[in-house]
């Protein structure tokens, strides 16, 4: 029984404190493909948010800007798209009990594949392109 009155009480101050002080997470798609090719994106979230958009080459990013909540673990899948190059995957996973807070996905579309740079870390190949 005491497991149980401490596991809630843990619970409750999760909720109240943790999530007031969570700030958002961002997930950001860049096109370094070449001049004039344009990257398309699509993506919906776990609870059903969508969030579509083109970017030119150089230009201003598609941003998905979302919160989480306490035991609410969202996940993102995307679809991007250039040409006849595709690639769909897992963008972003949340925690499972306690949420993340101000996360930063930058997705970088290049020729050879997608680099992902997480959290401010150094850009790295994630995802190769699928010929259509």
């Amino acid at each position: 029984m005491k497991h149980l009155v401490v596991f809630l009480l843990v619970t409750v101050a999760l909720q109240f404190g943790l999530n007031d002080a969570c700030t958002d997470n961002d997930v950001v798609f860049r096109n370094r493909l070449g001049k004039d090719i344009i990257l398309k994106v699509s993506c919906e979230s776990n609870k059903k948010h969508r969030s579509i958009g083109s970017v030119n080459f150089m230009g201003i990013p598609h941003r998905i800007t979302f919160g989480e909540e306490v035991g609410g673990k969202t996940t993102w899948h995307c679809l991007l798209r250039y040409g006849q190059f595709t690639s769909h995957f897992r963008a972003y996973k949340g925690g499972s009990l306690i949420p993340r807070c101000g996360e930063l996905r930058v997705y970088i579309a290049k020729p050879d594949g997608i680099y992902l740079e997480k959290n401010a870390d150094r850009e790295k190949l994630d995802q190769r392109w699928m010929k259509m």
